[in-house]
């Protein structure tokens, strides 16, 4: 029997899915949460196998439930349920270490066999969601191809747009702080912008953060 903590700020789409779930003699929702925060609270008393979490919630959205899950060190199985179909979501998703993520008008077969296969510790992505990572990913090689940015100035790039200092970035990547700057003027030229405006938008139009 697959345990499922299900979690979503609408009572509808709980009831939605509960019904759906009844169906399958293996899965069983043991509990619900109406947000993130009510969630971990029940995370520390239940057993449950697979956490069913939705990602815009009031409160705690899923994204700081997952965070919270790692700090507190408490295991489940996450799959999420969203209707954004974003592949700068889906590669945060994936980084955080989340195991599955499917969209909400997926079908019923669908979403059974993601909490089997989440439950199992096996990754699982939608096809409409990895669709979208993979073109996601053609784009930002293509962006970073057409400007011949070597490896160590995505790195940088990518650091400059999350807002870090030359200092920062220096200690990160285990470098010094000249070699930050000989990087960034190189950046720069490259891109052809004049400024650290022009580099940040060029990261974010070209999905590289």
């Amino acid at each position: 029997m697959i345990r499922v903590l299900l979690v979503d700020d609408h009572q509808v789409v709980i009831d939605g899915i509960s019904s759906i779930l009844e169906d399958d003699a293996s899965i069983k929702v043991v509990d619900s949460a109406l947000n993130g925060a009510d969630a971990l609270r029940k995370l520390e008393f239940s057993a449950v196998d697979v956490l069913l979490l939705d990602i815009n919630m009031p409160e705690m959205d899923g994204i700081e439930v997952v965070r919270q899950l790692q700090m507190k060190g408490i295991e489940v199985n996450v799959l999420i349920l969203t209707m954004h179909n974003n592949a700068q979501f889906t590669k945060q998703l994936i980084e955080l270490g989340v195991q599955g993520c499917i969209l909400k008008n997926s079908g019923k077969k669908e979403l059974i066999l993601a909490i089997n296969e989440v439950s199992q510790g096996r990754r699982i992505y939608g096809d409409d969601v990895t669709e979208s990572l993979f073109d996601s990913l053609e784009k930002t090689q293509k962006a970073v191809d057409q400007v011949q940015l070597t490896k160590r100035e995505v790195e940088i790039i990518k650091l400059i747009a999350s807002e870090l200092n030359t200092n920062e970035i220096a200690d990160q990547l285990f470098i010094s702080s000249h070699t930050v700057d000989t990087h960034r003027k190189n950046i720069l030229s490259k891109l052809g912008v004049k400024n650290l405006a022009g580099l940040v938008k060029f990261a974010y139009e070209n999905q590289l953060v």
